[in-house]
């Protein structure tokens, strides 16, 4: 009988002891915390202002190779108040990549964790990428992905910490800029094919840029 009471006395004096431990600090990710801020969505170009055409593609014509970009209305991405989108054909197969460069600048201020945009595909190989230069200048190329899909679907590329956001100074804001899409055909044969494909809204997770509020003077 002594045995069992000092074994339960035992075991209650360790309870306290345990749910302290488990009521102890949390490890959480630095990437989801950051102070006080919120990831947000923020659309980058939504095509409904700015027109596209071929004037806004480039591409290495060697022999039968063509391409067409226009501004098209026909069943848009299924994204709120969509109702215009950039259609784009091309004549050609691999190594023939057809570069498009947006008419104005498709910048982001505040530091971004993702860049996206919503692809109309027809099931072909090719690949889509985007051109984006970081603020130290340094160009990089971002894969979207390749379009062997039919219909519309939103691509994300998740940015690392190779692209540099942060402002060196902060009198010196820097922006992260979109200087192209790249659309890069997948087919290999001896003879080009045609590739359709639709790109509707271009958006970024962003979140403010972190500032040191805190004074050290005390």
């Amino acid at each position: 009988m002594k045995k069992l009471m000092y074994l339960f006395l035992a075991m209650v004096l360790c309870i306290p002891a345990i749910a302290q431990d488990a009521a102890g600090p949390v490890e959480v990710e630095q990437e989801d915390i950051v102070g006080d801020q919120v990831y947000r969505e923020i659309i980058i170009e939504d095509f409904e202002k700015n027109e596209y055409s071929s004037k806004n593609g480039t591409l290495r014509i060697t022999k039968d190779q063509q391409f067409d970009i226009q501004m098209r209305t026909d069943f848009p991405a299924p994204v709120k108040d969509s109702k215009k989108y950039m259609g784009i054909k091309l004549y050609g197969k691999q190594g023939d990549p057809l570069s498009i460069k947006p008419p104005v600048k498709l910048l982001i201020s505040d530091h971004a964790q993702s860049i996206s945009l919503w692809v109309y595909g027809k099931n072909f190989s090719g690949e889509l990428s985007i051109m984006l230069k970081d603020a130290n200048e340094k160009v990089h190329r971002l894969s979207m992905g390749k379009l062997n899909f039919l219909g519309w679907r939103k691509l994300t590329y998740r940015l690392g910490k190779t692209v540099a956001q942060e402002d060196k100074f902060l009198s010196q804001p820097k922006n992260l800029e979109i200087l192209q899409i790249i659309y890069s055909p997948g087919n290999s044969g001896r003879l080009p094919m045609w590739h359709y494909f639709y790109i509707d809204d271009i958006s970024a997770k962003v979140r403010k840029k972190y500032e040191d509020k805190q004074t050290d003077n005390w």
